[in-house]
């Protein structure tokens, strides 16, 4: 099987898996509106409908700028990147904060979208939680980087991930679970840039975009 082919089908699996909770909640809410009664429970359905669908928006915006084209978009820079990422981290787990960052009229197109796929798969990484602090700077103020450190208690990474970034897989070893570094890699690639994950303590990741 083509590799390209493989990868696609993944990225798809992986965008419906997250989508599919919140709009089966979605559906559950409006079950319950039908079906219940009692005003109070009639409202707890609609506000849990309201919350699902809300998801369910976030997370397609999300994925349309990082796995799609709309990311490639030269107006989607690392800015836009991080407010999107920042409604895809609300109420969950990890915190996002980030130093002063480059107009998008200041980086090549695609630079956003890869800011946006590394703060996921930083996020991922961090499966009870932490930090992820962001660092960009922009080509034109010499070597382009996009730096990572991701704190947390647990930190969720593999030598799996690590063959997944160095895009030394088979199209059998690719998985929805292996995915996201993999095609993250791939957009580092097509920007010039190499991607690199160090862990220096157990508690500790670091993700880094340079230029080559």
């Amino acid at each position: 099987m083509d590799i390209h082919l493989r990868a696609l089908e993944l990225a798809c699996s992986k965008l419906c898996h997250d989508v599919i909770s919140p709009i089966g909640a979605v559906n559950n809410g409006l079950e319950l509106l039908e079906e219940e009664e009692d005003a109070a429970l009639r409202e707890e359905a609609a506000a849990l409908a309201q919350r699902s669908a809300k998801r369910a928006s976030v997370l397609l915006q999300v994925y349309r700028s990082a796995l799609g084209n709309a990311g490639n978009q030269q107006t989607f820079g690392p800015r836009e990147a991080v407010a999107l990422a920042k409604e895809f981290l609300q109420n969950g787990k990890a915190q996002l904060s980030t130093g002063e960052l480059p107009e998008s009229n200041s980086v090549p197109a695609g630079y956003g979208k890869l800011t946006l796929n590394l703060i996921i798969l930083g996020a991922e990484s961090l499966p009870r939680g932490g930090t992820i602090n962001l660092q960009v700077r922009s080509p034109q103020l010499g070597n382009g980087t996009i730096e990572l450190d991701c704190m947390g208690q647990q930190i969720a990474w593999s030598e799996e991930f690590g063959r997944a970034i160095n895009r030394n897989l088979q199209p059998e070893d690719l998985t929805a679970h292996n995915i996201l570094p993999y095609v993250s890699a791939a957009f580092a690639q097509r920007l010039g840039m190499t991607l690199a994950i160090t862990q220096s303590a157990p508690g500790i990741l670091g993700i880094l975009a340079t230029s080559r």
